[in-house]
């Protein structure tokens, strides 16, 4: 399980604490060795890699990170990346008590040990889940935060906004419902995807709750999330006119969750409205409407008129 060290930082810990968050220490930096390491990727890619001087300099050993990096899928943020290398209790001192890792997203940087540890997972998964956190920081999902809700088709597929309008997910909780956190659950999920391209069948869900284990769909989903992301909403013209008839029916498939905006434009001389629906609920009606999507996955777009008549062209703008 993973704790929220301080503001921003995320832990991997060994179990959940029984009592309570304790404010947590960070020490002054240690002397390192390191520097920038290419990752064998297929961008050209390079990461910045620290090692704790508790480790003899032996170059092998950041270089076997940075070509584990490369491996792992991503995008162009893996350049933004740095890997700090340091001893399991220096991890605890910076992250918290039993800890296994953090990552930090003011510096962009997952501090971890090199090392496997006792009845933990292997360092390298440990650092994947990290490295999800830091996709999700690198995402947008707006109107909400990808560090809190996941990216923006994997958080859509898995319905992350009603499950919080439902209460069953809990974004940002990093305490007493931290099992029902969805940005620990795309961190999880996105270790599986790699673990998956890498042939594992048999892989481990602990952390959080088994209702948000990926399936097929939502792993592909987040393989696009993370190599061609989404990078805000899309905006199409409906156009139609009114020579008789009271209304115009526009359907609208919303296959992402976020802001749905539509906007008319009518002839001066008419009198024109919209109306949307969700189902059979109306939710907005006016010259523009706004209407958050939060699990709907079709809407019904009116076009009403109530004077004149001409040409008409609504401009719908989705996720």
């Amino acid at each position: 399980m993973r704790l929220l060290g301080s503001a921003g930082t995320v832990v991997w810990v060994k179990w959940l604490l029984a009592t309570c968050l304790c404010a947590l220490a960070f020490p002054a930096a240690a002397l390192a060795w390191g520097g920038s390491y290419p990752t064998g990727d297929s961008l050209g890619s390079s990461v910045t890699i620290d090692v704790s001087d508790a480790y003899p300099v032996d170059q092998t050993l950041p270089q076997s990170w940075a070509s584990y990096l490369g491996t792992l899928v991503h995008g162009p943020e893996l350049a933004r990346l740095t890997l700090d290398l340091i001893p399991l209790t220096e991890v605890q001192a910076r992250c918290g008590e039993q800890a296994l890792a953090c990552y930090d997203p003011d510096s962009e940087t997952i501090y971890a040990s090199p090392e496997d540890q006792l009845d933990a997972p292997p360092a390298k998964e440990i650092v994947a889940h990290e490295y999800g956190h830091h996709i999700a920081e690198n995402r947008a999902d707006s109107p909400w935060r990808a560090e809190d809700y996941g990216t923006k088709r994997w958080s859509s597929y898995e319905n992350i906004c009603a499950k919080s309008a439902a209460g069953s997910a809990s974004p940002g909780d990093e305490s007493g419902s931290y099992d029902q956190n969805p940005g620990e659950a795309f961190a999880e999920a996105y270790r599986v995807l790699n673990l998956t391209k890498e042939g594992q069948t048999s892989i481990g869900w602990d952390i959080v709750s088994r209702s948000f284990y990926p399936d097929a769909t939502a792993l592909s989903l987040l393989d696009q999330d993370v190599l061609t992301p989404w990078t805000g909403p899309t905006v199409t013209h409906v156009h139609g006119s009114f020579g008789y008839g009271t209304a115009r029916t526009i359907g609208v498939r919303t296959t992402l969750d976020g802001s749905f905006v539509a906007r008319l434009h009518a002839p001066k001389k008419s009198t024109m409205r919209l109306a949307l629906y969700a189902g059979s609920t109306l939710v907005a009606r006016g010259a523009t409407v706004r209407y958050e999507i939060c699990g709907q996955r079709s809407l019904t777009l009116k076009v009403e008129r109530l004077k004149g008549a001409g040409s008409f062209t609504v401009d719908v703008s989705k996720p």
